[in-house]
């Protein structure tokens, strides 16, 4: 089952992240480069970061990162409120009104619950599927395949530790050409699925590690 992938970076919150969102899938920075780091390994659904990160942030979105944001600032004036919704999408003071913190958070997870919904979105590790428009991105970076590669990611996100036949890729791109498929299939392990063939029943597998 999917869970709420979300990064928190704020020193109250590292105490208290347990207790208040238990079914949410939490990872903790606790500096810049723990921002960078984790944010470069994983793809999160919601960022929860004190404004002391602001610069932190404005660097991951200026570089296509389009990951919603909550900014956690001890002090409120129009300056700081200005330069949090530059790059974020919400401002909370503290001391935190818990119930209404987590109301704030719930209403995101939500959002991007339905927003996945709507799309018909496959998660698979870091890659995200978008069955409506046919796009595979890892974390925010679409990646390019042809018609063929794309029709073949498909079959395999849809059929996730299952066995795909030769003969089931051969007849979904309508090709029979060994060479042709080994070369798809050498894309597609480049871009980071983790392919395994059986030599047995000439299949492939996409596996989860």
């Amino acid at each position: 089952m999917y869970r709420f992938k979300v990064l928190i970076c704020d020193e109250y919150l590292y105490y208290n992240y347990q207790s208040l969102f238990p079914t949410y899938n939490v990872d903790i920075a606790l500096n810049s480069e723990d921002i960078l780091d984790l944010t470069y390994e994983n793809s999160y659904d919601l960022y929860i970061v004190n404004f002391a990160f602001f610069t932190t942030i404005m660097e991951l979105k200026e570089f296509q990162d389009t990951t919603p944001t909550i900014f956690i600032d001890e002090y409120y004036d129009i300056y700081h409120l200005k330069k949090a919704f530059q790059y974020g999408d919400e401002y909370i003071i503290k001391p935190l009104m818990i119930d209404d913190f987590k109301i704030r958070v719930d209403y995101f997870y939500r959002k991007i619950k339905k927003l996945n919904s709507n799309q018909n979105v496959i998660r698979y590790k870091d890659f995200y599927y978008y069955k409506n428009s046919k796009l595979l991105y890892l974390k925010n970076q679409k990646i390019k395949l042809s018609p063929n590669e794309t029709t073949i990611v498909e079959l395999l996100l849809f059929n996730i530790n299952k066995p795909i036949s030769k003969d089931q890729m051969f007849e979904a791109i309508d090709s029979y050409s060994d060479g042709t498929l080994r070369v798809y299939i050498s894309k597609i392990k480049k871009i980071g699925l983790s392919l395994e063939y059986n030599r047995s029943t000439l299949s492939y597998i996409l596996t989860n590690h």
